[in-house]
C-alpha cells in the first residue's frame, strides 16, 4: 500500500491558499506551519503547527518527526529562506539557503547584478541613520527599502534629506536584519517577468505590464496585465538577464518572479528585484495559468516531491492568451453605498474577486499595497479583450465613501 506523501507549507496566509488547495486536490497530506492567527490555510490543513517561521530549528525538528516528503511555499519572500533551510537540513528537493538569499535579499541581489552587468540602479547598503558616502553626490530623488521585507512595506521615494531619514528609520524598523538599501530613483514603465527554473536553466512563461496608483512617495500597483506591449527586442533583453542570473546562482527548481523598469524615452532598463517564488496577488496561481494554460504550481509540487519533469514540453504548451488583475482603493471615510459587486462576480471572465466591502465599513488611509482592495482576476482572448473587460468592471462597480470633510467620493482606480 502506497503511503500518502506529506507536504509541508511554510506560512498560512492568502498567498499560500492556491498552493494548499492544489495539494489537497491531489490527495496529499498537508501540514502547515504558521504563527497563531486568523489565517486561511489553517482550515485547509490536515495538521497545523503553530511555530514562528523564523524558528527554523524547531520547524526542522517537526518536519523530521513528521517525515515530510516536500517543503514549499509561494507568493511571499519571507517564507522562502525557511523553506530552503528546512529542505537543505533534511536533504529534500529544493534550493539552498544561499541561493534563496541571492534573490530575496535586496542587497545581495544588487551586488550580484553588478558582478553580472545586469543594469541596476546605483545603490548602497545602510545599517544606521546616515547618508552613505557613495550617495553624497547622487541627486534626489532616492528610493529607500528594507533589504528583506515584503508587500512594499517600508519602501518609499524621498526628495530630500528629511524625508530620507524618516524613510530610513522606518525601513530599518521593518527589516528583520535591521538593514536597508538606498537606491537612485529611475523613472520608467514597470514590467514583470515570470518564469520557471529547472536544473539551473531558465524558461520564460510571459511578461506583463504593470500600472501604479498615482500616490506621493509610495509604489503600489493597480494593475498587472499579460501580455506586455513592449517590443520583442526588449523582451529578449530581459529574458537574457534572467538567464544570466539563473546560470550564476543555478537554482535546482523554482517559480521565479522579476520586476524591471524601462525608460521608454532612452531605452534604458533597470532591474527592480527578483524572487524565487511566484508573483503575489495570484500572479503565479491564477494569471500565469490563465495566460499560458500552464499550471506552474502543479509543476512546483512535482519538483518538490522529487518527480522528474519534461519542462521543455510543458513550456511548449503555452497558449499565450491574456489575463490581468485589477485593484483599487477608497478614500478615507465611511462606506455609504456599494453596487455592482455581485454582478461582476457572476461574469464568466472573472475568476476571482477578493473585494469585501459593506455599507458602514470604516476605510483607513492606504499606506502599503496589502491594503488595496481586490484583486479582481480576469481572462481574455487578447489584450484588447482584456482592456474592454477592465472598462466593463470599472463602469459597473460603484462604491461611495463619506469623507471626513464632507461629500461622497468613489473608487480610485489609478
Amino acid at each position: 500500500m502506497n503511503m500518502v506523501s506529506k507536504v509541508l507549507i511554510i506560512g498560512a496566509g492568502i498567498g499560500q491558499v492556491p498552493l494548499c488547495r492544489l495539494i489537497k486536490q491531489r490527495g496529499l497530506f498537508l501540514i502547515v506551519v504558521t504563527i497563531p492567527g486568523d489565517y486561511p490555510c489553517i482550515a485547509l490543513a490536515d495538521k497545523v503547527y503553530y511555530i514562528d517561521i523564523y524558528d527554523r530549528e524547531e520547524i526542522v525538528r517537526v518536519a523530521r518527526e513528521e517525515n515530510v516528503n516536500a517543503v514549499i511555499s509561494d507568493q511571499n519572500d519571507l517564507m522562502m529562506p525557511t523553506v530552503a533551510y528546512v529542505a537543505e537540513r533534511l536533504g529534500l528537493p529544493g534550493n539552498t539557503f544561499v541561493q534563496i538569499n541571492s534573490y530575496c535579499n535586496k542587497n545581495i541581489f544588487r551586488e550580484n547584478c553588478d558582478k553580472l552587468s545586469i543594469p541596476s540602479p546605483k545603490h548602497c547598503k545602510v545599517h544606521q541613520r546616515e547618508i552613505p558616502a557613495d550617495f553624497t553626490n547622487i541627486p534626489f530623488p532616492w528610493v529607500v527599502k528594507p533589504e528583506d521585507s515584503q508587500s512594499s512595506i517600508g519602501v518609499a521615494k524621498v526628495d530630500n534629506e528629511d524625508e530620507y531619514f524618516e524613510a530610513l528609520t522606518f525601513a530599518l524598523l521593518k527589516s528583520k536584519n535591521k538593514t536597508a538599501i538606498v537606491e537612485e530613483f529611475f523613472e520608467g514603465h514597470e514590467v514583470v517577468v515570470e518564469g520557471f527554473i529547472y536544473n539551473g536553466s531558465y524558461y520564460n512563461l510571459g511578461i506583463a505590464d504593470r500600472k501604479y496608483f498615482k500616490l506621493d512617495r509610495m509604489f503600489i500597483p493597480s494593475q498587472t496585465i499579460f501580455p506586455s506591449v513592449i517590443s520583442t527586442e526588449l523582451k529578449n533583453r530581459l529574458i537574457d538577464y534572467e538567464q544570466v542570473y539563473t546560470s550564476y546562482i543555478h537554482p535546482n527548481f523554482a517559480i521565479v518572479h522579476s520586476e524591471y523598469l524601462i525608460n521608454e524615452r532612452t531605452g534604458e532598463v533597470r532591474v527592480v528585484e527578483s524572487a524565487l517564488r511566484g508573483g503575489g496577488v495570484y500572479i503565479s496561481s491564477h494569471l500565469v495559468p490563465l495566460f499560458t494554460g500552464i499550471n506552474i504550481n502543479d509543476i512546483l509540487i512535482d519538483c518538490a516531491l522529487g518527480k522528474k519533469i519534461d519542462i521543455q514540453i510543458l513550456c511548449s504548451r503555452n497558449i499565450k492568451k491574456a489575463a490581468a488583475y485589477i485593484c483599487f482603493y477608497l478614500p478615507e471615510g465611511i462606506v455609504k453605498t456599494v453596487s455592482g459587486l455581485e454582478k461582476i462576480k457572476q461574469f464568466p471572465f472573472v475568476h476571482q474577486c477578493d473585494v469585501s466591502v459593506e455599507v458602514g465599513d470604516e476605510v483607513k488611509e492606504m499606506t502599503y499595497k496589502g491594503q488595496r482592495l481586490g484583486p479582481v482576476i480576469i481572462s481574455g482572448e487578447n489584450l484588447m479583450d482584456i482592456e474592454e473587460k477592465i472598462c466593463t468592471i470599472q463602469e459597473i462597480l460603484e462604491i461611495k465613501v463619506q469623507v471626513k470633510k464632507g461629500g461622497l467620493f468613489g473608487i480610485v482606480w489609478d
